[in-house]
């Protein structure tokens, strides 16, 4: 705590937004301290990076000054923090956690600027500020989860906690043993990314197509379209199946529901 609030100190003293009326962290070092990211993100604004990207783009005040550093530590019951100046109305949001099977060709998130059908239209009747953890191509479907708990977020979706990410997923044509042993940790997939760690087994060869179960512990960009593109078998079909302990089980395409107390166990020992 000491080295951030002297790095913050010195953050907003560099500042020439700050005026007289300093932010009331540069004034009581003894209140409970967040970063600015952090409080903005329990407000229910966002997820993590949407609320990072936000504070860059310098859409955000503490008592008036802007800020555009997401390090920057505030008190969320005692500063004035606005976004779009709109004043953040504090309270530690009580936790909700909902299970959703997006259906293909929707957006996994809650609003889209081109106007696409999105996450967010569908479960808007839940009435909750809500964000998505684990997102998932516009063509694919599966399991995904909604919650207003940032920390769960992070626990869930950060590669260092390598939590694992289920898939079934459909090919073109039958991969041979020599095709499918090109699939491994270090594999080249493009874009000067290399593959992570994964677990893979066929479940069904068909005529012209192949089902594989696919587990992967990070998320990039379009990761398992370019794995198999490489072994010249491009993807057909993507369905998540599971996330960390978290399984879509037999929920309908397009359905949400909360967590049962089965999975809020699950979610209690994630935190041990």
């Amino acid at each position: 705590m000491p080295g951030i609030y002297l790095s913050t100190v010195a953050y907003l003293f560099a500042s020439s937004a700050i005026l007289c009326g300093k932010p009331r962290f540069l004034r009581e070092a003894c209140v409970p301290l967040k970063k600015i990211q952090l409080i903005i993100r329990d407000a229910g604004i966002g997820s993590r990076r949407a609320t990072d990207q936000i504070i860059r783009e310098g859409r955000v005040t503490v008592n008036g000054a802007v800020i555009s550093d997401p390090a920057v530590i505030a008190d969320p019951e005692k500063d004035h923090i606005k976004v779009d100046g709109k004043l953040i109305k504090y309270l530690e949001p009580i936790k909700v956690y909902y299970l959703f099977n997006k259906p293909r060709n929707v957006v996994s998130t809650m609003k889209d600027p081109e106007g696409r059908p999105c996450v967010g239209d569908i479960m808007k009747t839940v009435g909750k500020k809500l964000f998505p953890i684990g997102r998932l191509d516009f063509d694919a479907e599966g399991l995904m989860i909604l919650t207003n708990d940032g920390q769960f977020a992070q626990k869930l979706s950060h590669p260092s906690h390598r939590v694992q990410r289920s898939y079934l997923v459909k090919v073109r044509g039958n991969p041979d043993d020599k095709s499918l042993r090109r699939i491994r940790k270090g594999m080249d997939i493009g874009d000067g990314e290399r593959l992570g760690e994964i677990e893979f087994s066929v479940i069904n060869r068909q005529k012209t197509t192949t089902w594989i179960k696919l587990a992967l512990f990070e998320g990039k960009k379009n990761e398992i379209k370019r794995i198999f593109f490489k072994i010249d078998h491009p993807v057909r079909k993507i369905r998540r199946i599971s996330f960390g302990p978290f399984s879509l089980g037999s929920l309908p395409v397009g359905q949400w529901r909360p967590f049962t107390k089965d999975e809020q166990a699950k979610l209690s020992s994630m935190f041990k």
